[in-house]
């Protein structure tokens, strides 16, 4: 992401947060929002075809990770960073991107059951990653881990003094993330200019009544693994996308109907893709 795109993120997001700026890594960009009790949020992204992002949260205590990259270069882009700051890791909150965990040095992996299965031989999350070793080789982190310490949904973990409510996603294998301090929500998928992976009509339903239920709790902030920070007017913007997707799916022959019609209803979307992803799915 060019540093314009970079700004623009960062001033997007701006009332939600005391100030904010660019941080220097040394592969992609990292912006960071200030917030009330001296409370930080440090937000990664990867900038290349992956376009991933994860997070750290920085408290006058400590730092908290949540979730990994998938290329080596980023995991040590990040690594390298935390050091920088430094602060002790207190934890790792890691569900749908886990991989180089080994590179963040000796700290504790948080994770539901689902999520430690989904990493396991067999699972989804291990699955992928072999898909990217077979097409990108050594550049993949291969590293995932393979204990952790469980989390339940509902279940409140206190890392660094702040607090992290586990919280339930739509697909009910990995796990989303309430941090109160900054009234922010952390679910895989969102963005309000990317398509969504949406493998079946009930999943599209569930997400719809999953971000209705964030529009009623009041969420400020929503996190992501493949877009940069968004407000509540985002949440706003997806549910719209995903009633006229589900529409769409409903009213389509094949997945080629379905991928045009997606297309022509959001010819400005990034994740083309994931778009296919979903019309393999719903139309195999």
């Amino acid at each position: 992401m060019k540093t314009g795109k970079i700004f623009a993120a960062i001033v997007a997001v701006m009332a939600l947060a005391s100030s904010g700026f660019a941080a220097t890594v040394s592969v992609g960009n990292m912006s960071v929002l200030n917030f009330d009790g001296g409370i930080k949020l440090h937000a990664y992204g990867t900038a290349d075809n992956m376009n991933d992002y994860c997070y750290i949260v920085e408290s006058p205590e400590g730092l908290v990770l949540i979730e990994s990259t998938a290329y080596k270069e980023n995991v040590n882009a990040v690594a390298e960073y935390i050091r920088s700051l430094g602060k002790p890791l207190a934890g790792a909150l890691l569900s749908y991107h886990p991989n180089g965990y080994k590179s963040y040095g000796d700290v504790k992996v948080y994770a539901t059951k689902n999520a430690l299965k989904s990493w396991a031989e067999g699972g989804s999350v291990w699955g992928l990653t072999q898909t990217f070793i077979m097409a990108l080789g050594d550049k993949v982190a291969d590293d995932l881990p393979d204990t952790a310490e469980i989390i339940e949904e509902g279940q409140t973990v206190k890392l660094a003094g702040l607090e992290f409510v586990i919280l339930h996603e739509s697909d009910g294998e990995d796990y989303g993330i309430y941090i109160p301090a900054i009234n922010a929500v952390y679910r895989h998928m969102m963005g309000s200019k990317t398509h969504n992976i949406l493998p079946a009509i009930p999943y599209i339903e569930a997400e719809i009544a999953e971000l209705k239920g964030y529009q009623d709790k009041g969420y400020s902030l929503v996190l992501t693994s493949h877009h940069e920070p968004e407000g509540k007017e985002a949440v706003a913007e997806k549910i719209a996308y995903l009633e006229k997707v589900l529409e769409l799916a409903r009213g389509s022959r094949n997945r080629e109907e379905f991928i045009s019609r997606v297309t022509a209803a959001f010819p400005d979307y990034n994740g083309r893709e994931y778009l296919e992803m979903s019309a393999g799915a719903l139309f195999p």
